[in-house]
């Protein structure tokens, strides 16, 4: 893991993170900040298996 893919990495973590909390605040405004902690988690891991199934199609 070079410092680009590094950089990548974190860019991905907070717009995902900031993403998933301001999703899990408009949709359900009763749950709590770790479901949006979660759910930006979840979108991360989203980009990264889209980004590998992407690469292996080609």
């Amino acid at each position: 893991m070079n410092m680009n893919t590094l950089i990548i990495f974190i860019i991905r973590l907070i717009i995902g993170l900031a993403f998933g909390i301001i999703l899990t605040r408009l949709f359900k405004p009763d749950w709590g900040i770790y479901h949006g902690i979660f759910t930006g988690l979840i979108l991360v891991a989203l980009s990264y298996g889209m980004s590998y199934y992407r690469k292996f199609k080609k």
